[in-house]
């Protein structure tokens, strides 16, 4: 994820509480979500839907962080 950030996610994940506890939570959600698609159950629906959901908003709210911290470098 965000290969072309790659030092900058070291750096953030190494430097940046809020930076570093969200990756970790986007990290578990994705594997968590992986579990569960390996036994499809149509009882599961629902539940994958609101973990993809809070995975993308995480992702959403690293990619912004990382933007301004790219921002700030250059």
């Amino acid at each position: 994820m965000f290969t072309e950030y790659g030092a900058l996610v070291a750096e953030l994940k190494n430097s940046n509480f809020q930076f570093q506890k969200l990756f970790e939570e986007h990290d578990q959600l994705d594997k968590e979500i992986k579990k569960i698609e390996r036994y499809p159950s149509s009882e599961f629906t629902q539940d994958v839907k609101a973990l993809k959901k809070r995975k993308l908003e995480l992702k959403e709210q690293l990619f912004d962080m990382l933007k301004c911290q790219a921002g700030f470098k250059h």
